[in-house]
């Protein structure tokens, strides 16, 4: 059974002006505004004008759109083959179209006219798929090889694996032990799936990876970027939670003032300071300023209300716990950004080595 549509809205007043023949009209609207009715309505009004159907383009972003576009056309010009004359009139007259008797036997014959027109009728077609129709014509002049094709996605994964497998065994037999580390912390990061995705994306952009310079320098121009010093950041954290360097003086208040509180969280926050200020190794700290910070910030880094009892015992503990928060805060900051541009590096710098390998 033949599909019914539904009858042609008429026009507004902007739209005509926009879908009018002679005019050349910039469509600027949100979602759902009624743009591809805009347009298919141009594409008619134009072929009623006697444009032929060969000689109009109509480009989308995608190939759903395009077949969506298509589809509403060819489907309204068969329409218009089969419907009665008061009908067709109704639907001229809502594209601000003439619809006398000549009018209406054109509009017939246009279903017959695009059907049979050179190149097989309307070329409604996505930017890629013209992009490439392009540079077929005139492949010499866009420096490419003559007879070229556009590779699939199947393809396109095949030579991406081929060229990560071939990368892996030329490292392997050189003991390419950078590339090879490179490679094992972006896939222990990401997962094996991800990575080799991250990896293609990276092939695809090679000019891209190409611009970011020597290999040696990624990292630095990461940190510098996020704010990172450079140099070993283990030899920096462990002079910044030193005696000398830290706000031991307010962390020794801040435990005092939670000992004289004398609650169960009272007394934990003091054992924690105890314990971090009494850590054997620069390391130790280190790795227990997340569970320091917690004693006057929350997990989620909101500082903590405190209990009248804590004033009571420390005037300024308000004061005092927002600034080692706020230090404490910053060396967890800087390490985490460090650790980030280390990953990001080792990425980069594996996604330059497989741009080269796949192009």
């Amino acid at each position: 059974m033949a599909k019914r549509l539904t009858p042609l809205h008429t026009l507004t007043v902007e739209q005509q002006d926009a879908s009018a023949p002679a005019e050349l009209a910039w469509v600027s609207a949100s979602a759902g505004t009624g743009k591809t009715q805009v347009l298919t309505a141009r594409v008619m009004r134009l072929l009623l004008h006697g444009i032929k159907p060969e000689s109009i383009l109509c480009l989308t972003f995608t190939k759903a759109g395009a077949a969506e576009m298509a589809q509403r056309i060819h489907e309204r010009l068969a329409h218009w083959v089969r419907l009665k004359d008061p009908k067709l009139a109704t639907e001229l007259r809502a594209l601000g179209e003439p619809f006398g008797a000549d009018a209406l036997a054109e509009a017939r014959k246009l279903f017959a006219s695009v059907l049979d027109a050179r190149g097989g009728g309307l070329r409604i077609q996505t930017i890629h798929a013209f992009a490439q129709s392009v540079l077929a014509a005139f492949p010499i002049e866009a420096g490419m090889t003559p007879g070229f094709r556009a590779l699939d996605e199947r393809e396109e994964a095949q030579l991406a694996q081929k060229a990560l497998s071939d990368m892996l065994v030329e490292a392997d037999g050189a003991c390419d032990a950078a590339l090879i580390g490179d490679i094992q912390i972006l896939s222990r990061r990401l997962g094996e799936y991800d990575a080799q995705g991250f990896l293609q994306r990276c092939g695809r952009a090679g000019e891209a990876m190409a611009g970011l310079g020597p290999p040696e320098l990624i990292e630095d121009r990461l940190r510098e970027a996020f704010g990172v010093p450079l140099g070993d950041i283990d030899t920096q954290m462990a002079k910044w939670v030193s005696d000398d360097l830290f706000e031991i003086e307010a962390l020794k208040r801040v435990a005092a003032a939670n000992a004289a509180w004398g609650t169960k969280t009272g007394l934990a926050n003091a054992d924690c300071i105890a314990a971090w200020l009494g850590a054997s190794s620069a390391n130790a700290r280190i790795e227990t300023l997340q569970e320091l910070r917690e004693v006057c910030a929350t997990k989620a880094g909101d500082l903590r209300k405190f209990s009248p009892k804590l004033l009571d015992a420390e005037p300024h503990y308000a004061e005092l716990a927002e600034g080692l928060d706020e230090a404490v805060g910053h060396l967890i900051g800087v390490r985490v950004k460090a650790e980030f541009a280390a990953f990001a590096a080792a990425a980069l710098r594996a996604g330059q080595r497989f741009a080269a390998a796949y192009e």
